[in-house]
């Protein structure tokens, strides 16, 4: 009687994708160290094909033209980097806790090497090869806000903020949490120290609270409204009281 075997050579189809697939791989990692050293411009076909170990017509093969596997590495380092920021686990949301966690998360995707050399590598490109900048945006900054949006319409049925629109508070929100720590990295090659670091999310954290958060579980607070005396008096009298 003949039995299958769990360790049994994979057939010809499958051994020839993992082939393809780990040549795909070796491809856009040598792309991604010549790029990131030298520039895109100034890297050629045939240097990432000799750093690859494969052949100039192997690369071709995968990717029509040197745009093409820019493009490709963008979307890729950029669905890789990072984790979620935020990962709904049924608990009751803590907002200082909560927020203080997606900021260290965002940060980290800064704050890291890689994520600094592809940020140069994408900005250096944007201007001539728009579909970079697209797929950039759309993995990176567009994902990052709409999770940080999910979380905050989470905090406000919750009754913890009040965010008329939450995809706007979510961009200042990432924006106050990071300041200029991602310049001020990319120019001096410097990571900010740890003081620096915790007081730039501590400071964003309270600044967005402020301005969002609610003080109590009563009705939203009403902002511009004046009494009638008061709008009918003249600007300098002095107020009378009993």
């Amino acid at each position: 009687m003949v039995t299958s075997s769990s360790h049994a050579a994979p057939s010809p189809a499958v051994a020839g994708s993992a082939r393809t697939e780990r040549k795909h791989a070796q491809i856009l990692a040598s792309a991604r160290t010549l790029f990131m050293a030298g520039g895109f411009d100034t890297t050629s076909v045939d240097a990432i094909a000799r750093h690859a170990g494969v052949s100039k017509a192997t690369v071709y093969g995968h990717f029509a033209d040197k745009d093409a596997l820019l493009l490709a590495l963008v979307e890729a380092d950029c669905r890789s980097m990072g984790e979620q920021l935020w990962i709904r686990d049924g608990r009751p949301i803590d907002l200082e806790r909560d927020l203080r966690q997606i900021a260290r998360r965002f940060l980290a995707m800064f704050l890291d090497g890689r994520g600094l050399a592809m940020h140069r590598l994408v900005m250096s490109c944007a201007s001539r090869y728009p579909a970079i900048a697209e797929a950039f945006m759309t993995a990176g900054p567009d994902r990052c806000e709409a999770e940080v949006a999910a979380f905050l319409r989470a905090a406000e049925a919750q009754g913890l903020i009040d965010v008329p629109n939450a995809r706007l508070a979510a961009m200042q929100f990432l924006t106050l949490i990071q300041g200029r720590l991602p310049l001020t990295w990319a120019l001096s090659m410097k990571a900010p120290s740890e003081a620096v670091y915790r007081a730039q999310i501590e400071g964003g954290i309270k600044v967005f609270i402020a301005a969002y958060g609610r003080t109590g579980a009563g009705p939203k607070r009403r902002t511009g409204a004046v009494s009638t005396s008061a709008a009918r008096r003249p600007l300098g009298t002095p107020v009378r009281r009993p």
